[in-house]
């Protein structure tokens, strides 16, 4: 791009054909596909162009919160497996005994098309397209003239406000002489119909399990290309299409920022050109930073300690999600701010810590933990103290540094060694979470750029919800104290000096964890003393209950948001 990025204030601030690629290969096919203006199979007739205005583009969108927006289960580790979920769909039957009728009337065309095609599939057969057009849609069968009369003409009916079967003559009385494993009338449009359902729970479901479910349903093998295809088109119809998604994001984030004003969003944008001209009115977004208001208050009382690490995107567009994490006095994770990147580059991770700092992590003597990747280490050191001592303390996660030592090494027997090292000096509750880290953002990867912002705000109102009504019940029920309290003494012949004042003792489980440890204990208890005075405030539960506590607006319809008058945001 060669622009110089500029950074915006939110308030300053169609649908897509797709090419069914050639390539088999799964690594060359995701390596190489790109998408451009092609139709599928020409079939269906051209989409309208994406339109300019905020209030279009809206409409275009859908709005809906779909079950993953909504699905929360922190015990989970892995995607559960494709035979657990629902049955497919059936899509659009066409009677009762399979065949069409004069008179037959459907909503939309392309509820038309996917019933002749659902037929034409199920029948083994195949048909030739005569008249294709916004208002017709006629076509007869390969064998039309070779001994099959079958064929079908439906038209859009004004008065009626639908499409109504016209012609009909059926049944088929002719078979495809080859014998394929696949159907040309099976594309990506009807295998998507067929999996919305899926991709609404899971977006994130692997294409081998799809192409592994076609066979039951169609009783045909496609190749990965469609299948791949086919779940995108069916993530898009759910959660928004790819590039009008861009579009909608600054729209739907001045309605939250409208809603939750002390959240915080920093966008950065690029110039947009062609053939070297830069065009007025629209912006390339570059990079966005966001952190909800409860998100905010939530860490000024968890512990002092922030994770972050990063993921690659799926889908057409090729960036990264940055993510920051913290952990309440119950072992918790809590999300607390998000990024999306143009990758892992220090660039990047220097927007992201940046903001972090700037606008979530506000207080001083926090540690922030990550792994050993070089952008972060070079981000850290550029941002002039911000994130070194005695303001921060940069440590290295041990979940990585374990992984990294049996890459090298390949010593599985010392790994146990590497782990008890890392833990003397962090706190080893916190990277259990690691991997949940992960897994949090997972199904995420796969969703348009605004379904990955609104995931994010509606996975954390549930959250909160659920963690805050949790918390009040210990509470009520005369909880005060979490059971992390519960130690146990071992008696191995050790010796540790214990201050109670300063709240230290060689073990360093009193002064990193702000607990009293199990040497802590006995000293209360040969002296008779109340042990939870000398428990750190986050523990508590009154203080958990503040974690929670910040209430995440309903966003309303969107014909109530304050009309965005900004630039038109594209992809980069």
């Amino acid at each position: 791009m060669g622009a110089v990025g500029e950074e915006v204030n939110v308030d300053n601030l169609g649908d897509i054909d797709w090419e069914e690629d050639n390539n088999d290969s799964e690594e060359e096919f995701e390596s190489n596909y790109e998408v451009d203006d092609e139709n599928d199979n020409g079939d269906l007739a051209g989409n309208p162009a994406v339109q300019n205005e905020a209030d279009a583009i809206v409409s275009q969108h859908p709005f809906g919160i779909p079950s993953f927006m909504r699905t929360l289960d922190l015990e989970v580790m892995h995607a559960p497996e494709f035979s657990e979920y629902a049955n497919m769909g059936e899509g659009n039957a066409a009677a009762e005994d399979g065949e069409f009728s004069v008179g037959m009337e459907f909503g939309l065309r392309e509820s038309v098309i996917s019933a002749i095609k659902s037929y034409t599939i199920s029948r083994r057969v195949d048909y030739t397209v005569y008249e294709s057009e916004l208002q017709i849609f006629y076509v007869k069968c390969k064998g039309y003239g070779a001994g099959c009369d079958w064929l079908i003409r439906a038209s859009l009916i004004q008065k009626k406000a639908c499409w109504e079967i016209r012609r009909y003559n059926g049944k088929h009385t002719y078979t495809m002489n080859t014998i394929s494993q696949d159907h040309a009338k099976l594309d990506s449009h009807i295998i998507a119909e067929a999996i919305r359902s899926l991709v609404e729970v899971d977006p994130s479901i692997k294409v081998k399990s799809i192409i592994a479910e076609i066979p039951s349903r169609f009783n045909y093998t496609v190749s990965y290309r469609k299948a791949w295809l086919a779940k995108q088109k069916s993530v898009a119809k759910v959660f928004g299409d790819w590039e009008v998604s861009y579009q909608t994001l600054p729209v739907w984030l001045k309605a939250m920022t409208v809603k939750m004003p002390r959240s915080h969003v920093q966008i950065k944008t690029l110039p947009f050109y062609r053939e070297s001209e830069e065009v007025q009115g629209v912006r390339v977004l570059h990079r966005i930073f966001w952190s909800f208001y409860p998100c905010i208050v939530a860490f000024r009382h968890c512990k002092s300690l922030v994770q972050v690490d990063g993921t690659h995107l799926y889908g057409e567009y090729k960036c990264a999600l940055l993510v920051a994490v913290a952990q309440d006095g119950n072992q918790n994770i809590v999300p607390i701010a998000f990024a999306i990147v143009e990758g892992e580059t220090t660039d990047a991770w220097e927007f992201f810590l940046t903001n972090l700092r700037k606008y979530v992590v506000t207080i001083n003597g926090v540690g922030i933990i990550s792994n050993r990747h070089t952008s972060i280490d070079a981000a850290v050191a550029h941002s002039n103290g911000a994130w070194s001592p005695p303001r921060a303390w940069h440590m290295y996660c041990i979940k990585h540094i374990e992984s990294n030592f049996l890459r090298r090494f390949k010593a599985p027997y010392l790994h146990k060694l590497v782990v008890n090292i890392g833990y003397s000096r962090t706190e080893q509750e916190y990277n259990k979470n690691y991997q949940r880290l992960k897994e949090r953002g997972e199904g995420a990867r796969n969703l348009p750029v605004t379904a990955i912002v609104r995931s994010t705000f509606y996975r954390l109102n549930e959250l909160f919800t659920r963690k805050s009504a949790k918390a009040h019940e210990r509470v009520h029920n005369g909880f005060t104290r979490n059971e992390m309290f519960e130690v146990r003494e071992m008696q191995d012949g050790s010796v540790y000096a214990v201050n109670l004042a300063q709240r230290h003792c060689d073990c360093g489980h009193f002064q990193v964890e702000r607990l009293p440890c199990r040497h802590a204990l006995a000293c209360c208890a040969n002296q008779r003393l109340d042990w939870q005075v000398y428990v750190h405030d986050v523990y508590k539960m009154s203080e958990i209950c503040k974690v929670y506590r910040g209430e995440f607006v309903p966003m309303g319809n969107p014909s109530t948001w304050d009309r965005y008058e900004g630039a038109n945001v594209i992809a980069n």
